[in-house]
């Protein structure tokens, strides 16, 4: 413990302001991921428009998230973000205050591109700031703040309507005290912004200026590698998200058509956000004990069975086990995957990955959130089930098959990757 604590403080001044902000501002979001679906269906909106609405922020934010890499390279990691936080911010309020389908929509999209320059920078920044060997364990503590503050979210937005409930004399579950409840996330969010300002260094210098990135000198990669190696990482990251984007949108509302009221939802995303950061912290020590590859084999594919299993019994039991496993399951393997990727490309090849990545996984979801929305009015939740257990099987076969022989891959098995010396991040 005392070693791994040392390995954090070592971290450059930069990340540690950057956990901060993520924490507080995921905080924000996890009160609104947690009500605002519920606020909707208090609105008589119901789940065809939640995937309508879903749709539309997501394909925003896999347009923007297209254009990530071109705005990266050319504003730097810390503009994209802190811009993107405040018009995040801006929509996420307006959103709370809006009634009518359309103006919820328009909304909606720029909040989708906001959250674009808000997450698809993170690992950019991390490799930014960070130096080879510490990229995973910094990627790993991100994750878990992720979870962590996801969780403080759900617990706030669980028990938040029920006392503003006690204070405005309003039922639990009506307009008011959703609406309270997300605009007091929004105000922690805020908060969020004060460490990002704080980053005086990364404030005055452009990614250019920067000489973080580590190179794998001994194993030069040509253009149709490189070409090759980030479309499977893309086509990897759309197949998952067609599964994503037809379950991971509709399960508060899933538990509370089984009977689960918003408190009890908050608890069940609160241990799920618990389990998943400390699974998180594990994170760095499987990918040097097992490798990239065979960690992530693993760790993808324990949700797929809960979700055919869930399919064909569903109960509240097995769809919280499917939850917490889920949220586990994704929050440990983007650490380990995302260090792999940083080694198998060229440093400026790497935020046109992560930009990409992001846009097809934002628009596959969409696509899939919408699909999923008209199916579960007409017919339930068990087809969402399934096309969520075999997108994440034929994802993650997929994307061991292609890597198993890349010769950074092999590198790695034998111990061997390159570390060449790195400039310190100056903060």
């Amino acid at each position: 413990m005392r070693r791994f604590l040392g390995e954090i403080g070592r971290l450059p001044h930069e990340i540690r302001l950057y956990l901060l902000y993520t924490l507080l501002v995921n905080i924000g979001i996890g009160v609104f991921v947690l009500i605002y679906n519920l606020y909707l269906v208090q609105i008589s909106l119901k789940e065809d428009f939640i995937g309508q609405f879903n749709a539309v922020q997501t394909v925003a934010m896999g347009i923007a998230a297209l254009l990530m890499g071109i705005a990266i390279n050319r504003f730097g990691t810390w503009r994209c973000t802190t811009y993107g936080t405040i018009l995040f911010l801006g929509t996420t309020a307006a959103l709370v205050s809006l009634r009518d389908p359309t103006p919820i929509l328009v909304v909606s999209a720029l909040n989708g591109a906001a959250l674009a320059f808000m997450t698809v920078p993170t690992m950019p920044f991390i490799v930014e700031w960070t130096t080879a060997e510490a990229r995973t364990l910094a990627a790993a503590l991100t994750f878990s703040i992720y979870s962590i503050s996801s969780t403080i979210g759900s617990l706030i937005g669980g028990w938040s309507p029920r006392l503003v409930a006690v204070l405005a004399q309003t039922p639990i579950e009506s307009v008011v005290s959703y609406r309270t409840t997300l605009l007091f996330g929004i105000a922690i969010g805020v908060f969020g912004l004060i460490p990002l300002w704080s980053m005086r260094y990364a404030r005055d210098h452009d990614q250019a200026d920067l000489t973080q990135s580590a190179v794998l000198v001994e194993l030069p990669t040509g253009p149709r590698r490189v070409r090759r190696d980030m479309s499977v990482f893309v086509v990897v990251g759309l197949i998952m998200s067609l599964g994503s984007g037809a379950v991971v949108p509709f399960v508060n509302v899933f538990l509370e058509s089984l009977g689960s009221n918003p408190d009890q939802i908050g608890i069940i995303f609160s241990v799920a956000g618990v389990i998943a950061a400390v699974a998180s912290l594990l994170a760095p020590a499987i990918y040097r004990r097992f490798g990239a590859l065979i960690s992530s084999f693993v760790i993808r594919l324990m949700s797929a069975p809960l979700y055919l299993v869930l399919a064909l019994f569903p109960g509240t039991g097995l769809a919280v086990a499917a939850q917490i496993v889920r949220t586990t399951s994704s929050n440990m393997a983007w650490p380990i995957d995302s260090s792999f990727i940083s080694d198998v490309l060229p440093p400026r090849a790497r935020a046109n990955a992560f930009s990409l990545r992001s846009g097809a996984w934002n628009l596959g979801y969409a696509l899939a959130s919408v699909m999923a929305g008209e199916v579960i009015v007409s017919d339930g939740y068990r087809l969402t089930f399934v096309v969520f257990g075999v997108s994440m099987a034929i994802a993650t076969v997929t994307y061991i098959v292609y890597f198993w022989g890349h010769p950074v891959h092999r590198k790695h098995r034998e111990g061997a990757t390159a570390k060449p010396p790195v400039q310190a991040a100056a903060g």
